[in-house]
């Protein structure tokens, strides 16, 4: 089991301006911190292949339910989302009053059950009660961890670690999309929910056994509030809402594309589902992981000297991440690599969206983190994944299979023209970042980061 010791000369800090003397990160050896960051970032790995692995499943669970384009769009949505998202709030809540190491373990075991037992539905009725139950168990999953992560990093540190951290959702697509594709195949689809599930509650045991909670700074008064009176005080700081918007219509786009390219490839392109899933997937890993790596690491460096990069970062991602998109929906299926039975040339768009589609993870969490007092991180995080799914995994998903159907008459082209008019969605969210950027600048200048 891993040890807690005092962090080494090497692992010191120069502190910040006004920041107070003591800080939970101190406590902690750069050894220890990176195992912590692993564990959390595996946990958020399995939280991403349990919500993942429905995207590649959409075609196979549709044939066998009879069901239309729409309620597939619910089932990997709103359905999932709507508990997620609302119930990750008093969730957090919870995490910042009493333990998030045990608040995240918990979830997990339960989210990794109500996966495996997906495989038990005898119908789309009772698959999408089971999903509910995922989408339950994962509210629990992100904010406790964003919040460790805050007290296990110094200041200079987090926007990087956030990053990596924020890279786990892209080694999920890869697990999910391509696993999940293989598994399906060979066992059909009701195993890959058992092989998923089961080994997310081993890593939970893990994980409650083997990390340690920071010590808590002593709370505020202020943090004593009820749930509605800290949500209004979040929701009140200079440039929250401005972020909450971003992020929530930069994921109508993200998820409604995610979830749909796997069908998307399969009925425009022609690929069989492993390919599909194995193309994507690896775009994904590489691509995305690229992304929000590499965010994380310029907000690092330049929102040092002007705090506005914070989210100028995300701004700009979003606007090269929309020709590329719509270059991948739009490209004709008839451009292959090498040869007509190659490779769709629309995965090359691909690889570039999903590079700068990611620009707006990392920035955007570690910039909330960086607006709310400690008592409040927890629960900000939160309200800040309630507009990234209601918004986005509710709606992107949803959105696109209600577009589709009203497309019907084009065939299998629907699916293409449904995405295309969601993709659009990243201009709304790069207005709001640009729009919030000024904003953001000023609350975080007439504040010390702790």
């Amino acid at each position: 089991m891993p040890t807690v010791s005092p962090p080494d000369k090497a692992d010191q800090v120069a502190p910040l301006a006004g920041e107070p003397e003591f800080a939970p990160y101190k406590t902690f050896s750069p050894r220890y911190r990176a195992y912590v960051l692993v564990l959390l970032t595996l946990s958020y790995v399995f939280n991403f292949v349990d919500r993942q692995v429905m995207t590649i499943l959409l075609e196979p669970i549709k044939a066998e339910f009879g069901v239309s384009d729409s309620a597939m769009g619910l089932l990997s949505g709103l359905a999932f989302a709507l508990f997620y998202a609302v119930l990750g709030l008093p969730v957090a809540r919870l995490a910042d009053r009493w333990s998030r190491r045990n608040v995240l373990a918990l979830s997990m075991a339960t989210w990794s059950a109500m996966t495996a037992l997906c495989a038990a539905a005898g119908s789309f009725a009772q698959l999408a009660v089971l999903r509910m139950g995922v989408g339950i168990g994962e509210a629990g999953g992100t904010p406790p961890s964003q919040s460790l992560i805050t007290d296990y990093f110094p200041p200079r540190r987090r926007a990087l670690a956030q990053g990596i951290f924020a890279a786990a959702p892209n080694i999920g697509i890869l697990v999910g999309l391509f696993g999940g594709a293989v598994l399906a195949e060979a066992f059909g689809w009701r195993a890959v929910f058992v092989f998923f599930g089961l080994p997310g509650v081993l890593l939970a045991l893990v994980l409650r056994f083997t990390v340690k909670e920071p010590p808590r700074v002593p709370r505020s008064p202020r943090g004593d509030e009820s749930l509605w009176i800290a949500l209004r005080g979040i929701a009140a700081i200079p440039g929250f809402l401005w972020i909450a918007g971003g992020v929530g219509f930069a994921g109508i786009a993200g998820y409604g594309l995610g979830v749909w390219s796997p069908s998307f490839l399969v009925r425009v392109h022609g690929m069989s589902l492993v390919d599909a899933g194995l193309w994507l997937g690896l775009i994904g890993v590489f691509g995305g992981t690229l992304g929000t790596v590499t965010s994380g690491l310029l907000v690092d460096r330049w929102a040092r000297h002007d705090p506005r990069w914070q989210l100028w970062v995300p701004m700009i991602g979003l606007l090269i991440a929309l020709p590329t998109q719509l270059a991948f929906v739009l490209w004709p299926e008839t451009h292959r690599l090498g040869g007509p039975d190659g490779l769709p040339f629309a995965l090359v768009p691909m690889l570039v969206a999903a590079i700068f589609a990611s620009f707006w993870i990392a920035p955007s969490y570690a910039a909330v983190q960086n607006l709310v007092p400690r008592h409040w991180r927890t629960q900000a995080a939160a309200l800040l994944l309630l507009a990234v799914n209601l918004l986005g995994l509710g709606l992107g998903p949803l959105l696109v299979g209600v577009l589709s159907d009203m497309f019907h008459t084009a065939g299998a082209q629907s699916i293409r023209w449904a995405l295309a008019a969601a993709t659009s969605t990243c201009l709304l969210g790069a207005l709001f970042f640009w729009r919030g950027s000024p904003v953001y600048a000023r609350t975080v200048g007439s504040r010390n980061l702790q």
